[in-house]
């Protein structure tokens, strides 16, 4: 039996993740649909320790039997897939972690909670950089306080260019729905791209703009941290990206409607683009911030976290998706090592020991700065 099974092992994000598992001695079985890039992969990492499968995950049987011969399946498919295939892994009783699922099916994945643990198996949602890092981070920070008020995560990155550094789709829709936020303990719906911010990250990164866009933490920390009364979740864009999607929309090219059954023009798109531009931008410098605010000792104060993560030489690949992938690889270890507990639907922040995961992450070629102030807001 093999110790992880990786579905979508030949996308942007699922290759980095086979690469790290393979190389942390973990043995694999690479799924995916595109069998030519699966060979190619197989070649390209000649480790004895990975096994390819052609799959498609929409044939439910097929899938049950390749995530039975493994103990984790990591989901690197499109966030659409997610709640089908927790439901296979419950079948195949084995644990299950994926990079998120945008809000709207997260929401939908943690209404599986009973379901999973009636089959014994636990599931975690949204284990990549953010979400995952950021929901870990953010209960590291909870923790650090007497008392939180507010969790605040941003993203920001040098590098500039119209690109697409992980999945076309996910990017699309964090252009064109409507984010989320809590105000004064309500979530509220506003517009996507909205409420800019100038950002102040780290000295290689400096000013950027954020915008706020939908992301899954929103769908879980509310839930794990009820005391909080604001929790916001910030991006930043290329201006370039920005103007590009807004033509597309306004083109009517991103409706997803299927007449008779048919292609859509979005598929037709994302299509198109998977084909002409890349995934893989040049050199940059990216961080992922996550303040919380609260009261410490009976004074104002505020933790910070600063993850910082460069172009990978070794590997060629871009910071985001090192970053994004990395956690996921190490999630997987710490499940096949019983580091992690529970059964049912479980958020990282509520399964996963903050300190023990961080010890980790920094053995990774990142970077993690941490700083705690008193008074720091009003």
């Amino acid at each position: 039996m093999s110790e992880v099974v990786v579905l979508g092992a030949v996308g942007t994000i699922g290759n980095i993740i086979v690469r790290d598992l393979v190389e942390s001695g973990v043995e694999v079985i690479g799924a995916d649909l595109d069998f030519k890039r699966l060979d190619q992969l197989k070649n390209q990492i000649n480790n004895k320790n990975l096994k390819i499968c052609p799959l498609d995950i929409r044939n439910h049987e097929a899938s049950k039997d390749v995530l039975k011969s493994a103990k984790v399946c990591v989901n690197a498919t499109n966030y659409k897939f997610n709640t089908e295939v927790m439901k296979i892994a419950a079948e195949a009783k084995v644990d299950v972690l994926d990079l998120g699922g945008l809000y709207t099916v997260t929401k939908e994945q943690l209404k599986l909670d009973p379901f999973m643990k009636e089959a014994g198996v636990l599931s975690i949602p949204g284990m990549g950089s953010d979400p995952g890092v950021s929901n870990i981070l953010s209960r590291y920070g909870v923790e650090m306080l007497d008392h939180a008020e507010e969790i605040h995560i941003r993203y920001g990155s040098t590098t500039t260019g119209a690109t697409f550094p992980f999945a076309i789709d996910t990017i699309l829709d964090e252009a064109t729905k409507n984010a989320i936020v809590v105000r004064n303990g309500q979530l509220l719906e506003i517009p996507p791209l909205s409420h800019e911010e100038e950002t102040k990250f780290y000295e290689t990164i400096g000013v950027q703009t954020t915008y706020s866009i939908l992301h899954s933490e929103l769908a879980t920390l509310p839930i794990s941290f009820p005391q909080v009364k604001e929790i916001t979740y910030k991006d930043t864009w290329d201006p370039s990206t920005i103007k590009f999607i807004r033509i597309l929309e306004h083109m009517g090219l991103l409706n997803d409607h299927q007449p008779d059954n048919k292609v859509s023009a979005r598929q037709k798109l994302v299509s198109f683009l998977r084909e002409s531009i890349s995934e893989n931008p040049s050199w940059g410098t990216d961080e992922l911030m996550v303040e919380v605010r609260g009261l410490k000792g009976g004074k104002k104060a505020t933790v910070k976290f600063e993850l910082l993560c460069g172009w990978q030489e070794a590997w060629n690949v871009n910071a985001l998706a090192y970053v994004t992938s990395i956690p996921a690889s190490i999630v997987a270890q710490m499940l096949l090592n019983k580091e992690i507990e529970g059964k049912g639907v479980k958020p990282p922040e509520q399964c996963i020991d903050p300190a023990k995961f961080v010890s980790y992450l920094t053995q990774k070629n990142v970077t993690l700065v941490s700083t705690l102030c008193e008074s720091a807001y009003i």
